[in-house]
């Protein structure tokens, strides 16, 4: 009876290792950043759904949908950066103010 055990025990663990393993290979062989989906946006991001139609009714993201799925490229998301980029930097004290 206690070698069966052992024997499961074995057998599940090698189980355990062999889908860490293919898990491994499919992260390995795509490139998780090239595209997000609604739920990576709003995580990285940190904004609503809500939010996320609005640009897309605005066309102000470009993005690809399939079916019921939509995805944003990663050059989608890149160019939308840019569009936004509030250019700033530093004033030295003083510069540019009148007293």
């Amino acid at each position: 009876m206690n070698m069966d055990f052992n024997y499961l025990q074995k057998e599940f663990l090698d189980q355990i290792q062999f889908l860490r393993n293919e898990l491994a290979d499919i992260k390995k062989n795509r490139d998780c950043d090239e595209m997000w989906d609604n739920s990576d946006l709003i995580r990285n991001w940190k904004i609503s759904l809500r939010t996320l139609a609005e640009w897309r009714a605005e066309r102000k993201i470009g993005y690809v949908q399939i079916g019921n799925k939509i995805w944003y490229p990663k050059e989608q998301r890149e160019l939308f950066v840019k569009a936004n980029l509030v250019k700033g930097g530093w004033k030295n004290i003083g510069e540019g103010e009148s007293n």
